[in-house]
């Protein structure tokens, strides 16, 4: 975890890949700004699997499950609840301008302390789209290999990269954290992480189950169930 935004790796299985890949050659696409709130809707300029599409319960579907099942996913943001995913695609000449994200979504709301962007492309078939987020230490700018994802807070101002050449897709959604701040988040990240790597040597050492103990205890402390 750096600068609040964490790098989740290989969330999909091949076969997942794949059948993403062929969901996403079947759907239909609309503008974009119909789900931009606030001042997104003036910067937004890129597509997104129309809603209706009966395809995109089951590549959300595929989605949730696959995240679910990730360790460093919920080891990072402690997922409440998650706002159906989006599908974007971005062509030569679309960006999203900086902005910032809404604070509550959905019905039911949620309140949104995390985004995530799920990229679906290989980074080597288009240029430019890349995710910048401004943090407290300067403009981060991140693009991964496809499968990966980006989890960050939704406090920060950020923005996606004109494509200048080739198509970008990627899945975005929020989420509701049982650990409202990012600083508990990552404190109980850290621990996780120094935990685990103790109790590879020696699960029932001293050390370890006092690291555990400790990170039990904060999650009591922090969690808003």
């Amino acid at each position: 975890m750096s600068a609040g935004f964490v790098h989740i790796p290989e969330i999909f299985s091949p076969e997942q890949l794949k059948t993403i890949d062929e969901l996403l050659e079947q759907v239909s696409f609309v503008d974009g700004k119909a789900t931009a709130s606030l001042g997104a809707r003036s910067v937004k300029n890129n597509l997104q699997v129309n809603a209706d599409d009966r395809s995109l319960p089951t590549l959300q579907q595929i989605i949730s499950e696959a995240l679910y099942n990730n360790l460093l996913f919920n080891a990072a943001g402690f997922p409440k609840n998650i706002y159906p995913f989006l599908i974007s695609k971005y062509e030569s000449g679309m960006n999203y301008g900086w902005h910032v994200d809404s604070p509550v979504m959905g019905n039911p709301p949620i309140r949104t302390d995390l985004a995530m962007t799920l990229f679906l492309s290989d980074p080597s078939t288009y240029t430019g789209g890349e995710l910048v987020i401004q943090t407290p230490n300067g403009q981060v700018q991140l693009k991964p290999a496809k499968g990966d994802a980006i989890l960050y807070p939704c406090t920060y101002l950020h923005c996606v990269n004109e494509v200048t050449n080739g198509t970008r897709v990627a899945a975005v959604t929020w989420i509701q954290s049982s650990i409202r701040q990012a600083e508990q988040r990552q404190i109980l990240l850290q621990l996780n992480q120094v935990h685990g790597a103790v109790a590879q040597r020696d699960m029932n050492s001293p050390e370890a189950n006092l690291l555990l103990q400790t990170y039990s205890n904060l999650l009591r402390m922090w969690s808003e169930i």
